[in-house]
């Protein structure tokens, strides 16, 4: 709990989430989820590996379940997103085949 006063819809210090683009439940509308979100989830560039056979360097891709708008504004990587958390202001609906659960 803060130490601040709560004003009403204020976010507040408990409603920060790492790795979240913005407060949790800033969106206004309760229903929608980060799982929900087209921006959680993106690929990253995983380790360089020397193919044996072909002595050639090859790169993996890497699937993080990451928000990709926090890694824009911030130009890091950030931690996990739980499909779960109430979907910040930054919150743009997937198409039902991408939705991530």
């Amino acid at each position: 709990m803060g130490y601040l006063t709560k004003l009403p819809g204020v976010p507040d210090r408990d409603d920060v989430k790492p790795g979240m683009a913005h407060f949790v439940g800033s969106l206004g509308d309760p229903s929608k989820t980060c799982g929900d979100c087209k921006w959680r989830g993106y690929y990253r560039k995983g380790r360089d590996k020397v193919n044996p056979h072909t002595q050639l360097i090859e790169s993996k891709q890497v699937k993080t379940m990451g928000c990709r708008e926090f890694l824009r504004l911030t130009h890091r990587h950030g931690p996990p997103v739980f499909s779960e958390w109430k979907a910040c202001k930054f919150f743009v609906e997937a198409p039902d085949d991408q939705k991530r659960r």
